[in-house]
């Protein structure tokens, strides 16, 4: 039994809320790759009858702001109607010392599928159902000990890292470090304790999936618009957004701080390190799932292979390499198909950055490339995360 399915009542910071009994749900969204997008897919399962942005999808996905010490355990969640606050982020976002200001999201399981260029995503929080063929990576470390085991949750930063004594920390009215080496970056994030680590790929393709499943339309920059990304801007420090009372907001601006289920900065500011993904010398992606390693020995092949940069076209659509481009168009504009520029190449480093400056109009949901495994610069941040180690 996951955390859900034992969580009837929740209380927020003295006040209880009651949950419906637990019901096992899936929801799925299909859609067709094609040169215009930003509509023609189809809600099926639980999500039969909804339409994209409906609220429901934010209380299926289940999300909450919360501070969470070092040791994992959460110390203050904030109070809201699950998806948007009933006040400003004060008692959680204006945190500039101590606990990490964390978005924490449940366990839920993925699945992806292709068929053509028609691809397919479930997600369902009806655990067991690994025998269906979904997923749940974003949520377990996979340990040999124990490889079917996943996590009740796992916990994102709600803002970009920035330094503390040499530790990576969560905190509002920081400016984000940057010119920091990859290896730097896990040190830095398993200072706060060793099951902290900077977000891993299944984390952000997690995220990714929540996104394409509220919102349909992987067009993001028309949907949930322009993020800091602008040519003529510098990195910011983090607080804007705890203002803003919705989980999502945006504005048309490319220099003013967005947020997406309450990740300021989910693309936008400085870059954002990923770490657990590769190309081989063959332009193979390989991804990692078990916990901290700096060999490849025992990472995964997704079969999936591009050295290329242009317009994300198509994606792989299956469950190891998720929204991994696999074709991409010529297109200057980054406006049709998923919208987003990519740019990869064989024999390329152990981590994968997701471009957020710099890049205007190429810059969105699906962002990725490749860089050398040595870079480290005036743009190159990352996000702390925390999910305990199964044994």
């Amino acid at each position: 039994m996951t955390l859900i399915q034992k969580e009837v009542t929740k209380v927020f910071l003295g006040e209880v809320q009651v949950r419906p009994p637990f019901k096992p749900r899936t929801f799925t969204i299909s859609r067709t790759e094609q040169s215009n997008m930003s509509s023609w897919w189809t809600y099926s399962d639980d999500a039969t009858w909804l339409t994209a942005g409906d609220g429901a999808f934010d209380d299926f996905f289940w999300y909450s702001a919360v501070l969470l010490n070092t040791s994992g355990v959460e110390t203050a969640e904030m109070k809201q109607s699950w998806w948007v606050f009933t006040g400003a982020m004060t008692t959680l976002g204006n945190i500039t010392s101590g606990d990490n200001v964390m978005i924490k999201f449940p366990v839920r399981w993925i699945k992806m599928t292709k068929s053509g260029s028609t691809v397919t995503l479930s997600i369902t929080d009806w655990l067991g159902r690994e025998n269906e063929w979904y997923q749940y990576y974003a949520h377990c470390t996979w340990t040999l000990s124990n490889p079917w085991t996943p996590n009740d949750v796992m916990y994102l930063g709600a803002y970009k890292a920035s330094y503390s004594s040499w530790v990576w920390k969560s905190w509002s009215w920081k400016s984000p470090n940057v010119n920091v080496l990859w290896s730097d970056m896990c040190y830095y994030a398993k200072a706060n304790w060793s099951w902290y680590n900077v977000i891993w790929y299944y984390q952000r393709m997690y995220i990714a999936a929540l996104y394409m499943m509220k919102y349909g339309n992987p067009n993001s920059q028309s949907v949930v618009w322009a993020w800091f990304s602008s040519w003529n801007s510098w990195r910011t420090n983090t607080w804007w957004t705890n203002a803003q009372t919705n989980a999502t907001y945006w504005t048309s601006s490319w220099s003013v701080q967005c947020k997406l289920f309450w990740l300021e900065d989910r693309w936008g500011n400085v870059n954002e390190f990923v770490w657990w993904a590769y190309l081989n010398s063959s332009s193979v992606l390989y991804t990692r799932l078990t916990w901290w390693s700096n060999a490849t020995t025992w990472w995964e092949s997704t079969e999936t292979t591009l050295s290329w940069y242009g317009d994300l076209s198509s994606i792989a659509g299956n469950n190891k390499a998720m929204f991994w481009v696999t074709w991409t168009v010529s297109n200057s504009n980054y406006n049709t198909y998923y919208s987003d520029q990519v740019w990869v190449a064989s024999s390329r480093l152990l981590w994968i950055f997701w471009w957020a400056y710099w890049w205007g109009n190429g810059n969105w949901t699906f962002r990725g490339e490749y860089v050398s495994a040595n870079d480290s610069s005036t743009l190159d941040s990352s996000r702390i995360m925390y999910m305990n180690w199964l044994t």
